[in-house]
């Protein structure tokens, strides 16, 4: 209990700077006389939505605090109001409350319909341009203050005049920024934005202290928790102006439309990094309708919408906060901090907030988008280039959008561009391309008469490869397409690693393939499957016997061509092959094949053994006649299998120098080994058979370097 009130008063100490901040960014557009008002908001709002969420939703350790990323939206329609009200602030001091109220509503109309879950398919170039335009907009928004104005047409006209109100804001200023990024940059984990505010804080006194005719601007003044609880006294003609102007009205609805769901994003995002933590309730919806409810009861407090934070999330569980009793402490920390030090708060240097949000804005922008670029630039292929092109129309549409129309259009243009992207990819066809096995095989290298079977019944094994997002609109085009296969093929193989989601809709449609095959003894097999996904795909193929899950293609073809063998007559692998049937000997004369034979010792390893290790001298190949054999190359983490071997190939080197990856078996293996002494020996013995041996492994090794060359062209295509 100790430890997790512990974390959770760190965490309020931590949040303070935050919270203040997000108070200032919502109350600016109001004026200087609003700043105190609005740094008590933002602490009194995470207070009482931080109490009311914590008890609301599902014990956990995620925080409410206000952001200042939801207090720009508020900002941007603040300044919106004033304009449409001829100026008049006090209309947009009494609608501010209202919005935030709205947004509490939406919250909860989302999670008693359930379309929290829609939230989640946002596509990330709209929530990555969202995220940067919403940067470039605070930052348009705080440089100016750190030059002594308050607008970039302002500064501009000083810059242009070269009459800045004062030399020593920006550099104090700029320097600030400067040392906060760049101490975040080589201490991630720190909280620099504290210790930078603490620190700015403190130069700011002493060099006034210091040098009292420097200009270095105003402190935020006193602050009282007393004048901050406006939300109280909604001003019912305000509302009644907002009804009755259908403008206003619209602005009011889509802004907190947009604060709903920017809060339901950051609900989404901290549950699922607070599920990797640690064990916790998801819930989406319960924990929306509370979220939902803190809102409402912040909205009433102080006038501003709370949501959660990933950091600090992250911080009361490192920090030992497991459940509710962790984040009320957070928000009784924030209550003690501002009733017991509001003089404390107020002696807040304004320029040393706004520096402090200006990297908070450099921190908040997207690095996603520089390899959006590089993607753009040097792509490694079409497709490549072509998925960054889109990618980055979206970025710089919803961004711009977001910078010069304010954030309420920006997310407007992001949901529209949202349900184009949904359409398309919707509209493509769920099969990429069909192909057969005598145009990919598995990594599994085989006796040139496997391969000979095999190129006859290659046809028979179609493997159809998947794309995009498998459901009701388009799984019906992929059973006509399997079904269109009877009679031809003998075993399909659904390859899905490129199905980006798979809902229940398309698992039933793979319930009806999987028994639709299992009747005309046509083998299903599925490969490729997201580690999300495989539950449910799983219990719909179960009772289906013919059906099959592989975790990738190559696994899948292996196990159809072995059926294939099977079904072919090929030999079968419990008995072993004799000398003359492997590729090395095939073809030699009787008395050849006995010569050979002397210079071959017979030896056996049960299932695991490491024929070969990486690093041991290349001085033996062994030529199999039953079982078989992966190799695999060693890497940080576990090996990784490059290929696999079958009876009647011969695997292993002969030229002393040090063996690149393992060899080891699959199952129990038989083989006959040839040393580098007794080839040495055959050359001088049997000089014809020595030099038809190196042709006949030269001739191996370029079939199999031709087969690699093909693998990789499909791979590329």
């Amino acid at each position: 209990m100790l430890r997790e009130i512990g974390s959770g008063l760190s965490v309020g100490v931590l949040a303070l700077p935050f919270c203040v901040s997000a108070g200032v960014v919502a109350f600016e557009p109001l004026g200087p006389a609003y700043v105190s008002t609005g740094a008590a908001a933002g602490i009194l709002c995470a207070v009482a939505g931080g109490i009311v969420g914590s008890l609301l939703r599902p014990s956990s350790f995620i925080p409410n605090v206000t952001s200042t990323t939801m207090a720009l939206v508020q900002a941007s329609l603040v300044g919106w109001l004033i304009g449409q009200a001829g100026g008049r602030i006090e209309i947009a001091f009494a609608l501010m409350p209202l919005v935030a109220l709205l947004a509490g509503l939406w919250q909860g109309l989302i999670a008693a319909t359930g379309l929290a879950r829609i939230v989640k398919f946002t596509p990330y170039p709209v929530l990555a341009g969202f995220l940067t335009g919403l940067a470039l907009l605070m930052a348009s928004q705080q440089v100016p203050r750190l030059f002594g104005v308050t607008s970039l047409a302002a500064l501009a006209e000083a810059a242009g005049a070269l009459s800045l109100p004062s030399l020593a804001m920006p550099l104090f200023g700029l320097a600030l920024v400067v040392a906060i990024v760049r101490a975040e940059a080589r201490a991630p984990r720190a909280p620099v934005v504290l210790l930078g505010l603490a620190g700015g804080t403190l130069l700011y006194h002493g060099l006034a202290w210091a040098m009292p005719g420097i200009d270095l601007g105003p402190t935020i003044g006193a602050v009282s928790l007393d004048g901050a609880a406006f939300g109280l006294s909604l001003d019912p003609r305000a509302a009644a102006l907002a009804i009755d102007h259908h403008e206003i009205l619209k602005a009011l609805l889509l802004t907190s439309l947009t604060l709903a769901i920017l809060g339901t994003l950051d609900l989404t995002f901290a549950l699922r990094a607070a599920q990797n933590l640690g064990e916790i309730d998801a819930s989406p919806s319960r924990n929306l309708a509370g979220q939902a409810a803190a809102n409402v009861v912040a909205s009433l407090v102080g006038g501003m919408t709370v949501t959660t934070s990933i950091a600090f999330t992250r911080t009361n569980f490192i920090g030992g906060g497991r459940t509710r009793l962790s984040t009320v402490a957070t928000a009784l920390a924030l209550l003690a901090l501002a009733a017991v030090a509001p003089a404390l708060i107020g002696t807040l240097p304004r320029l040393v907030l706004s520096a402090v949000l200006v990297a908070i804005a450099y921190q908040l922008w997207d690095r996603w988008c520089l390899e959006v670029v590089a993607d753009l630039v040097r792509g490694p292929n079409r497709a490549v280039r072509v998925r960054a092109q889109r990618n980055a129309a979206i970025v710089a549409a919803v961004a711009v959008t977001t910078l010069v129309a304010q954030p309420v259009a920006g997310a407007l243009v992001g949901v529209a561009l949202s349900c184009l992207v949904f359409i398309v990819e919707m509209s493509r066809p769920v099969v990429r391309r069909a192909r057969d096995a005598t145009q990919v095989a598995s990594k599994r290298i085989r006796s040139q008469a496997d391969r000979a079977a095999l190129a006859l019944a290659g046809p028979r094994v179609v493997v159809l490869e998947l794309q995009g997002i498998l459901f009701f609109g388009n799984a019906d085009d992929l059973a006509s397409r399997v079904k269109a296969l009877e009679g031809q093929a003998g075993t399909v193989i659904l390859d899905l690693r490129r199905v980006s989601d798979l809902d229940t809709s398309g698992a039933a449609i793979l319930k009806q393939i999987a028994r639709r095959c299992a009747e005309t003894d046509v083998g299903l097999l599925v490969s490729g499957l997201a580690p999300a996904f495989r539950p449910l795909v799983a219990t719909a193929l179960e009772g289906d016997g013919g059906s099959s899950l592989f975790p990738d293609l190559d696994s899948a073809l292996e196990h159809a061509e072995n059926r294939a063998l099977a079904a072919a007559a090929r030999p079968s692998a419990a008995r072993a092959l004799r000398l003359e049937e492997t590729d090395l000997a095939g073809g030699l004369s009787e008395r050849e094949t006995a010569a050979l034979k002397a210079h071959l010792r017979h030896c056996a390893f049960p299932a695991g053994a490491a024929l070969c290790r990486a690093g041991d001298p290349a001085d033996r190949l062994w030529l199999l006649v039953r079982g078989s054999v992966s190799v695999r190359l060693p890497g940080p983490g576990q090996d990784r299998r490059v290929a696999s071997l079958g009876p009647g190939t011969a695997v292993g080197l002969l030229d002393r120098r040090p063996r690149s990856a393992d060899v080891v078996a699959d199952e129990e293996v038989e083989a006959f080994t040839l040393s580098a002494e007794s080839f040495d020996r055959l050359l001088r013995e049997e000089p014809h058979l020595g030099q038809s041996l190196l042709a006949t492994v030269a001739r191996l090794t370029a079939q199999r370097l031709r087969a690699t060359s093909a693998e990789l062209m499909l791979v590329e295509s």
